[in-house]
């Protein structure tokens, strides 16, 4: 055998044979001609599937589908893939955040759902373990929850109430289940729809500032967590966590009166007119047209910082007020104690007679 056969035969010994050289070549210019940003997008899914089987609450969930979906585009955009995203893909994504204007709060947001798929994306092998370690969130200024005195607290129970006795005021007496559209004139029947609706508005004002409900822990309320017995809500807050919180006598009778005339048929607390659980959309839009009522602007999470700082300027200590809003950090809870001295030093300067003697 000549030297030229020898030379030859390694080749074809080779463990790679000619037919499998082929089979890369084609598996190779498939990869090439595949759209570069299918691979993010399909762990895009994966992490906001397992963020819903983690019980995240609906509201996490749809921010961090709104941070993820931004991302997907940046990268698209870009021709990036996952394992492209490196400390330095990164970094320029971020300063494109900072470059766009948001604010500092958004752009922490935003890093944080970046932070949580890099983990996600190191778990599955995609990308380098200390991927996500580079990343810095923008420092923000402590900011005080903003709150209304009890004053306007007071007043704005005060709106409820009073739109919710006018079903008293026009005779209305008869439970709304009941067949009494042959008893009532017909001006009564054509105001039903507002009146059960006011009597809902003030039960839910009363969770709301009397128990120091988040919107979504007032819609998820069922009629069983109404634990008479026990004079306690069973309240499921932020991860599917369950908390038992007391609620006030004027609570109670705003709800019974609303379950005087609540539309059967949901298992829920609060519903809509139709019987629809209620969305924290409907609460924003209740609580501040009641607001309006009083020339107040309001909405749901400022009677939660009123209804904690409230029971600290009465003498109510921090642990309690955690435990009542289920906050899973005293840290959290201590913002109020600078909420409080700051109303104080207010009250102190607009209401002593020599304030204004400079």
């Amino acid at each position: 055998m000549t030297k030229g056969a020898r030379a030859a035969t390694p080749a074809n010994r080779h463990p790679i044979g000619n037919r499998q050289k082929s089979r890369i070549i084609r598996a190779r210019a498939r990869e090439a001609t595949k759209p570069r940003s299918s691979d993010i997008t399909g762990h895009a899914k994966a992490f906001l599937e397992r963020l819903q089987t983690e019980r995240a609450s609906a509201n996490t969930v749809r921010a961090y589908r709104i941070d993820i979906d931004q991302l997907v585009t940046w990268l698209g955009g870009r021709g990036l893939r996952a394992t492209d995203l490196n400390a330095e893909a990164c970094r320029q994504y971020t300063n494109e955040l900072a470059e766009r204007g948001l604010a500092p709060s958004s752009i922490a947001r935003k890093i944080t759902s970046l932070k949580s798929f890099l983990h996600f994306l190191s778990d599955a092998g995609a990308i380098p373990k200390d991927c996500a370690g580079t990343l810095r969130t923008p420092s923000q200024p402590r900011q005080l929850p903003q709150v209304i005195s009890e004053e306007e607290a007071a007043r704005l129970m005060e709106a409820a109430a009073e739109a919710a006795d006018d079903s008293l005021r026009r005779g209305f007496a008869a439970d709304f289940r009941a067949d009494f559209r042959q008893k009532m004139p017909d001006e009564i029947l054509a105001e039903m729809p507002g009146i059960i609706c006011a009597r809902r508005d003030r039960a839910l004002l009363e969770l709301l500032y009397g128990c120091g409900l988040r919107s979504q822990e007032a819609c998820d309320l069922r009629l069983e967590d109404l634990r008479r017995d026990q004079g306690m809500l069973i309240v499921r807050g932020k991860g599917e966590k369950t908390r038992l919180v007391p609620y006030l006598p004027a609570t109670l009778k705003a709800i019974d009166a609303w379950l005087e005339v609540r539309p059967a048929g949901s298992t829920m607390l609060l519903s809509t007119i139709n019987g629809n659980p209620l969305a924290t959309a409907d609460v924003r839009r209740i609580v501040h047209a009641l607001g309006q009522r009083i020339s107040l602007d309001v909405h749901p999470h400022l009677l939660r910082h009123a209804f904690a700082t409230h029971l600290l300027n009465h003498g109510a200590d921090l642990r309690t007020i955690q435990a009542l809003l289920g906050h899973a950090s005293i840290t959290t809870t201590e913002r109020y104690l600078h909420v409080g001295d700051a109303l104080l030093k207010n009250t102190c300067l607009t209401a002593h007679p020599r304030a204004k003697e400079g």
